[in-house]
């Protein structure tokens, strides 16, 4: 029941997404200046918190080698930005999440770092563009996935997951398990197989590539499903300075 939201909910998580994109311009001008990744961090964290709301989870900055760890730790350091990463976050208000990874090119990058970021946005542009009432959520990680293949890439994460009250919920936007399972493993990835698109649905969508020893790419968006299609609600997209 949880996976389709009420008008209420809907309500509260179109704010708690308004939070969050106000702190895209703030991403936007830190990364002009020669910031590390904690201080871009507290810049988002302090803006979050300046509007009635709190950190949906750690807020996460990754950059060069680092962002090809999917939730590399320490979350940020004291390293000054350069290269190809990301930041993912989100605000919480009145109890319900959003989440969102930002992107972004600070100087000059390699021709394999262009590729990542090339391959995760065309990845991204085919995930909400294919999005269908009543189609299984599997196919559309199956679609997308098969696409980043092509490129010698694939996926090592699902591609999207509800949001509400918890920042994971149904529905689970991930290939189901071909291997014999049991138990209550059985049944949850029973249940995932069947996990169809529905209206009043929020889910993120959120491909991503990581190459060891190079960098990674992630952009993540949070979705309303409605009976005219996807509205996107938050404003994640590449920052290049």
């Amino acid at each position: 029941m949880g996976m389709i939201k009420t008008k209420n909910e809907i309500k509260l998580l179109k704010k708690s997404a308004q939070i969050t994109n106000s702190c895209i311009k703030i991403i936007e001008n830190s990364l002009k200046e020669n910031i590390t990744e904690k201080e871009l961090r507290k810049r988002v964290d302090r803006k979050i918190r300046s509007q009635r709301a709190s950190l949906a989870f750690q807020t996460l900055v990754a950059c060069g080698k680092r962002s090809s760890i999917i939730h590399p730790k320490p979350y940020a350091t004291c390293k000054r930005i350069r290269g190809i990463g990301y930041i993912d976050f989100g605000a919480r208000y009145k109890g319900y999440r959003t989440d969102i990874t930002v992107p972004f090119i600070k100087g000059k990058i390699n021709k394999k770092e262009r590729k990542i970021i090339e391959t995760t946005i065309m990845a991204y542009h085919i995930a909400v563009s294919s999005i269908k009432l009543n189609h299984p959520c599997w196919v559309l990680f199956q679609k997308v996935n098969s696409y980043l293949k092509k490129n010698g890439f694939q996926m090592s994460h699902g591609l999207g997951h509800g949001l509400g009250l918890n920042i994971h919920e149904y529905p689970s936007i991930i290939m189901p398990r071909k291997k014999k399972l049991i138990g209550k493993r059985k049944r949850r990835w029973e249940k995932i197989k069947k996990m169809t698109f529905q209206e009043n649905m929020i889910f993120t969508i959120e491909p991503g590539i990581y190459v060891k020893g190079v960098g990674g790419c992630r952009i993540e968006n949070d979705i309303l499903l409605t009976s005219k299609g996807p509205v996107i609600l938050t404003n994640s997209k590449l920052i290049e300075v």
